[in-house]
């Protein structure tokens, strides 16, 4: 599946990090730094704080989606893995939105 960032218009590659707002999908840099020049100065650092969580979030998300296995078990780790880390950077990305 292809998704374009709404803010640069450019393509979403894959092992890029990227996030989904009520605006469409995003960048994550691209994300950040238009929050960066939105936000009131008092909620900079707050901001700084969710970026680094959210990076981290979407870091770990990228490494899990490049693990292989065949095995079921794992398969079905892997997949709730995601699953929960997708929930959490959306919860993540919601806060920032709405900065």
């Amino acid at each position: 599946m292809e998704y374009g960032c709404y803010i640069c218009n450019k393509l979403i590659k894959t092992g890029e990090k990227f996030t989904f707002t009520k605006d469409g999908s995003v960048h994550f840099d691209c994300f950040i730094a238009t929050k960066r020049k939105n936000v009131h100065e008092e909620k900079q650092e707050y901001l700084r704080t969710l970026s680094l969580i959210l990076d981290y979030q979407l870091t770990y998300l990228v490494a899990l989606l490049g693990v292989k296995t065949d095995d079921k078990e794992s398969q079905e780790l892997l997949r709730k893995r995601i699953s929960s880390i997708e929930k959490e950077g959306g919860e993540i990305t919601n806060i920032i939105y709405n900065l």
